[in-house]
């Protein structure tokens, strides 16, 4: 079976990659955070932990590669302290169903957990034609009890050097009043997106 290695670029300060496939990639990932330059940095290592553990165990489950968050320069005031995150999924489809059409079809189905009409166009990406998919979801009660709403970008991109499937890039952040920043923001780091056959 081919395999396909994904990458994208990171757009600026304060993004970490995550390595998911590494039992140690929270680890990792922490002790970067705590070696940065300021007052406090192993402190807010120890903060941020328990989200990067989880946010590792997520996306290793799904399969997600690459995987990379925002950790910024100063911690903020409340959590998330990753308010953004950003991945790729790959998922097999038959070349027989896989067109844009039975992508925004299933994109397009009603969902209960959003927030409003999302947004769903056609776009044409460097890595090959994507179905962009812009929406609010509401979440169940987080910590404090409280239901919450996240922000999200995808990009479901048909290469069509890979047939037998589609790969989501997805770009989530935690505070509406960013959105638009981090729209362009994603769209630009959803240009980078490459995909590429893995070397026999």
């Amino acid at each position: 079976m081919t395999r396909w290695i994904r990458s994208f670029d990171l757009p600026g300060t304060g993004w970490l990659q995550l390595a998911v496939n590494d039992p140690d990639g929270a680890e990792r990932a922490a002790r970067e955070i705590a070696e940065r330059d300021g007052e406090g940095m192993p402190e807010y290592a120890e903060a941020v932990y328990p989200e990067l553990k989880a946010i590792r165990e997520n996306m290793g489950e799904r399969d997600a590669a690459p995987v990379a968050v925002y950790v910024p320069p100063v911690p903020p005031a409340t959590r998330p302290l990753i308010p953004v995150s950003a991945y790729v999924e790959g998922r097999r489809w038959s070349p027989a169903e896989r067109s844009m059409e039975t992508v925004l079809a299933e994109v397009g189905r009603p969902q209960p957990y959003r927030f409003g009409e999302p947004g769903i166009t056609v776009v044409e990406l460097p890595a090959g034609p994507a179905c962009r998919l812009h929406e609010v979801v509401l979440h169940d009660r987080g910590d404090d009890g409280r239901r919450f709403m996240t922000e999200h970008l995808d990009h479901f991109v048909l290469p069509p050097e890979c047939p037998e499937g589609i790969f989501m890039f997805s770009v989530t952040w935690s505070s509406l009043a960013i959105g638009a920043d981090m729209a362009a923001t994603a769209d630009a780091m959803a240009a980078s997106l490459r995909i590429t056959r893995e070397p026999r």
